[in-house]
Order: structure tokens, then C-alpha cells, then sequence
């Protein structure tokens, strides 16, 4: 459902902002449109404003001129009616009655203007009222004409048209200018009367209504253009910021799922219907022994199992022959051969058809060692069952041996061959006690007490002990001993005990001299200490080195094989291993791994 109305909200937000824009060009529009038709007003207003003014003065200036002539208006609005823009002028009196018209026909009859006459003040507005003359539309205006006969004589208030300076005129009487308004009235008006008259005029809107409507039309059309560039400039940007968005998504997504595959515990490698490697980890490339990125080649020449059935099963699983396959397997690589526990699995695309394959394949090293230990645990503890009932059965006969021994040896002449003879024997039955006790402490393995106790300590404690074997046997002892090495949480006493078998070992191995170099080291995080002891003597086989830490194996002469099988499993009771490298002719290594004590913060 989330879903579903994320991929709605792109939609909405479009639509959304399209209206946002459609309505700022709308009010934009209007206004604009607004404006336009209020110019044609003021231009309507102005030209009726400038006329109704020259109707007035003009009036004013024929009652006080020096020649009459009521005729004269009348042929004064025929000839501004002639004018393109002007549909009729007029002038009327105070009860709508016609005194002069630019159409002579409705003189003496009465004429409704239709609206309010005003008067001509300054910053006074005009109210333009539409009608139809003529069959043309045009816009009426009124406007106030009061004239007063006395003042029209008054120098000091006679009327003049504003911006025009005075000028000498002949001398009029008030009563001469009442006398030519009451002809013009048709009525007696006095030289102190107010007489009001109207000025009528009808202004054609034809030609600015056209230039206002083409105006208007444009704006409408513009307004058009721009919300259609708008909305396509809204979406481009929507689809910009959602192919972004997702893009940034997908580079997320990708980037996460990259981390969680080359994070994985396990190998994994994908391929396509033709069998190319498209996906590779880096747990397989390990694995594999990958130097190169082998995307792109054939899967068949970077992953060989043993034996060939499981190899020729995953070639038919990859194939699409078959949609799963679980098996065990060896990896071999130039290298080593890797087990593995594999299982592969067919890629089907949105359609079902077969697109590829993934393999993923966990390395059972850890697990097959485990199984070795196991069994050589099992092995060894049958092992010193048996090793604790012969010692046992073997002990009270060799004690009576030695005493019989020792017996004949005091009775025989000292010097002589017998008593060389029975030397022999005390020391035979000797080192058969020294076997013995060896196969006791193999079957019967002391609990460690444990303490935090420093490696460097305990190394030296040891070599201490081997200082006279090893100079009498011409080997220089090299310390490599880290100072930082952490204490190790170990048996002291059996620590030491198994060190010496090591550097007896080492010892033993150069029969000619050379040299034991003994190294510490804080390894992985700090919370183990490495102790490596290397010898320069003959070095060991593969086949020798397979076999050293099983019990009763020996490469001397003389030996019981049971010192480094010990030493292994005093090591492993204190958390701790063993492990040997060697070459032949190049000497040998045993590194030793402790637990680091914990530090009390």
C-alpha cells in the first residue's frame, strides 16, 4: 500500500504545482487584462473630458462674444460629429431637452443622456455609460455647464479654459448675456440666475475595444503558452527529480546489496545462461585464488571440484539441466584443495526463462579439522588407556629387574665384564621407567591452573634450563622477544615443560650447530601471543611433517614419539595449539598461539 502511494505522489505533486501555475497566470492575466480595459476607459474619459470642456467654454464665450449667433453651436457639433471616433455631441437642457445637437433633427426634442451628468473639477472622474448609436458602440459621457450671465461679464471672474492666459474681449452687459441664454432657452433668465445645462458625448469604442480585445487575446494566448511551457518544464523537472531519486535509490540498494555479498561468510558466484562469471565475492575469490577479476570468463576454468561426479553435476546444475543442487565437494585450486559444502541453484528472469545460475559454497576446512581433532582425541584417549594398563603391568616388573640387577652388580668384581654387563642392564631398565612414566603422563593428563603469567618469563625460564645443552652442542640461542606482548592465561609450570620439548626438539634436530632463534608476538587483535621456535636443521618432509604430533612417531633414533604429542595436548588443555612448517633442508618452525590474559581496565 506504501507502495502504491509513493508511485501516486510524483503524480499528485505535477498536477499540484500545474495548478499553482495555472492559477498565478490567471490572476497575472486578469490583472492584465483589467489594466487594458481600464486605459481604453481613461482614454474614453480623457478625450470626453477634453470636449465636454470646449463645450463649455465655448457656450460661455458665444453668450459674452460680440456677435450672437444660436445657430453656431449646432454647426460646431455637426463638425466634431464628423470625426471618426465621435458618434454625436450635444447640449441640453437642465430637463433633458435638446438645445443643440450635432444631429439637427433631435433639436427641440428631449434626450435622455441615460446617467448622471458630473461636473468638470479637477481629479473629477467621468462616468461613461455604453450605448448603442447608430448601430455603433460607442460610451456616453455628461458633464455640468453652469453659466451665470453677470459673472460671464465680471473681468475678475470671467471663465477661461485652464493653461489659457486672459486676453481682452469686448465689453458684454449682464444683461445682454441673459438676454442671448433666455433665446437659447426659450425662456427668460435673469443676469443673477444660475442656468445649468448639460453637454452631452457619445465616443465610438469600436477601435479601441479591437485594440483592446486583440490585447486581451494575446495575453489570454501568452498565458496559455506559458502555463503549457510551465506544466512541461513542471514535468521535466518531476521526472528529473524522480529518475534522480530512484537512481540514487538503485546506487543505495546496489551499494548495500555489493556489502552484504562481499560481507558473506560464504563464496558465492553467480553466472549467466552462457555460463560467464557476472558476479564474484571476495570470500570466493580467496577461496579460488583469484588474482584477476574473472568476470566475464567461462565458470568452468576458475571452479574444479573433486571428485569429477560432483564437478560434472554442477556443470549440468549451471547448464539449467537441473534447478538445485547441494553437495560436498574439494575445491582445487593451483594451490591447495579447499572442502567445501556447494550448493547452486537456477536464476529465472520475470518470465521464468532461465537467465543463469548462483553457487555458493562454504569452506569446511575449519569443520574437517575439527573432525581430524575429534578423531585423533578419540584416538589418543583410546591410546592412553592402553598406554596407563601396560605401564602398569610393565612398572612392578621393571623395579624388580633394576633391584636384581643392582643385586649381581655388587657381587660381581668391579671392572670385570660382568659388572659392565649389568651396568647395561640398570640403564636399560632406566630408560624402559623413563618410557613408562611418559605413557602415564600421556593417559593420565593434569587439570592446568591457569594464572595470567608473562610469555617472555616463561620463555626464559626454559631456555635457562637448555643453556648448557646448548652450548655444549655448539647452538646459538637468538631472542626475538616483544616487550608488549601481553601475559597469557596459561599453566606456568606446564607452559614451561612443554617449551622445553620444543627447544630440546629443535636441539636435537642440529647435530652439527647452528641456531634456535625463539620469537614473541601479540597476534590478531591483542588477544593472543604467538611464541616461535626455529631451528636451522634438516627440516621435515611433507610426509614427516603430517605425521609429527602423532603418538609413538619419531624421526630419531632414540625417543618414545610421545614428546610432541604431549606438548599438543598440554597446549589445547590451556586453550591453546601448535602448529609446525618446515622444509627439507631448511629447517623448522613451530609456532605456539596462548590466550591473552584479559586486562582489568
Amino acid at each position: 500500500m506504501a507502495r502504491r502511494r509513493s508511485s501516486h505522489t510524483p503524480v499528485i505533486s505535477i498536477v499540484v504545482g500545474i495548478l499553482i501555475l495555472a492559477v498565478v497566470l490567471t490572476v497575472v492575466s486578469f490583472r492584465d487584462i483589467e489594466r487594458g480595459r481600464a486605459q481604453v476607459s481613461s482614454m474614453l474619459e480623457h478625450q470626453a473630458r477634453g470636449v465636454l470642456a470646449f463645450i463649455g467654454a465655448d457656450l460661455r464665450a458665444g453668450l459674452s462674444a460680440g456677435e450672437w449667433d444660436p445657430e453656431r453651436f449646432s454647426r460646431l457639433f455637426e463638425d466634431a460629429a464628423s470625426r471618426p471616433q465621435i458618434a454625436f455631441v450635444g447640449l441640453l437642457a437642465a430637463d433633458g431637452r435638446v438645445l443643440a445637437h450635432s444631429d439637427s433633427e433631435l433639436v427641440g426634442g428631449v434626450l435622455e443622456s441615460g446617467i448622471e451628468p458630473t461636473a468638470l473639477f479637477p481629479g473629477q472622474r467621468l462616468k461613461g455609460t455604453r450605448i448603442t448609436y447608430d448601430g455603433r458602440s460607442a460610451y456616453s459621457y455628461a458633464a455640468i455647464v453652469e453659466v451665470v450671465p453677470r459673472e460671464l461679464c465680471d473681468p475678475a471672474s470671467r471663465w477661461r479654459m485652464p493653461g489659457h492666459p486672459r486676453r481682452r474681449r469686448h465689453t458684454c452687459s449682464p444683461e445682454e448675456a441673459a438676454a442671448r441664454l433666455s433665446e437659447l432657452l426659450g425662456r427668460d433668465v435673469g443676469p443673477d440666475s444660475a442656468v445649468r445645462l448639460i453637454g452631452v458625448i457619445a465616443l465610438e469604442s469600436s477601435s479601441l475595444e479591437s485594440t483592446f480585445l486583440a490585447s486581451r487575446n494575446h495575453t489570454i494566448m501568452t498565458a496559455l503558452v506559458l502555463l503549457a511551457v510551465g506544466a512541461v518544464a513542471i514535468y521535466f523537472l518531476f521526472i528529473v527529480s524522480h529518475y534522480r531519486s530512484v537512481r540514487s535509490a538503485l546506487e543505495s540498494m546496489r551499494t548495500y546489496t555489493t556489502n552484504v555479498i562481499e560481507s558473506m561468510a560464504s563464496g558465492l558466484l553467480s553466472v549467466d545462461a552462457d555460463g560467464r562469471v557476472v558476479t564474484v565475492n571476495g570470500k570466493a575469490r580467496r577461496m579460488l585464488g583469484l588474482a584477476s577479476d574473472p568476470r566475464g570468463r567461462p565458470v568452468s576454468e576458475i571452479l574444479r571440484l573433486e571428485p569429477e561426479s560432483a564437478d560434472r553435476a554442477l556443470g549440468t546444475a549451471i547448464a539449467g539441466a537441473r534447478d538445485e543442487l547441494e553437495t560436498e565437494a574439494t575445491v582445487t585450486t593451483p594451490d591447495r584443495g579447499v572442502p567445501v559444502a556447494l550448493s547452486a541453484s537456477t536464476l529465472r528472469d520475470e518470465d521464468g526463462r532461465r537467465s543463469g545460475a548462483v553457487v555458493l559454497f562454504q569452506d569446511l576446512s575449519e569443520v574437517e579439522d575439527l573432525k581430524d581433532r575429534v578423531k585423533r582425541e578419540r584416538h589418543l584417549a583410546s591410546l592412553g588407556r592402553l598406554a596407563a594398563g601396560v605401564a602398569h603391568e610393565v612398572r612392578n616388573p621393571l623395579s624388580s629387574l633394576k633391584g636384581f640387577a643392582q643385586f649381581l652388580r655388587s657381587r660381581f668384581v668391579p671392572g670385570s665384564r660382568e659388572e659392565r654387563y649389568a651396568d647395561i642392564m640398570i640403564e636399560e631398565v632406566e630408560r624402559l621407567d623413563r618410557v613408562v612414566q611418559e605413557l602415564l603422563d600421556f593417559a593420565r593428563p593434569v587439570e592446568p591452573d591457569r594464572t595470567a603469567v608473562s610469555p617472555n618469563a616463561v620463555v626464559e625460564d626454559a631456555l635457562a634450563l637448555l643453556s648448557e645443552d646448548a652450548a655444549f652442542g655448539d647452538i646459538t640461542i637468538e631472542r626475538r622477544l616483544d616487550d608488549g606482548a601481553p601475559d597469557v592465561l596459561v599453566d606456568a609450570q606446564q607452559l614451561r615443560q612443554a617449551l622445553l620439548n620444543v627447544f630440546l626438539n629443535g636441539i636435537e634436530a642440529m647435530e652439527s650447530g647452528g641456531r634456535l632463534t625463539v620469537e614473541t608476538q601479540s597476534v590478531g587483535e591483542g588477544d593472543r601471543v604467538a611464541i616461535r621456535v626455529s631451528d636451522t636443521g634438516p627440516g621435515l618432509t611433507d610426509e614427516e611433517l603430517a605425521k609429527l604430533f602423532e603418538p609413538f612417531y619419531t624421526t630419531k633414533d632414540s625417543g618414545t614419539g610421545l614428546g610432541l604429542t604431549i606438548v599438543s595436548r598440554v597446549l589445547e588443555q590451556n586453550d591453546g595449539s601448535i602448529v609446525a612448517t618446515s622444509e627439507k633442508g631448511s629447517g623448522t618452525t613451530f609456532t605456539i598461539e596462548l590466550p591473552a590474559a584479559r586486562r582489568e581496565e
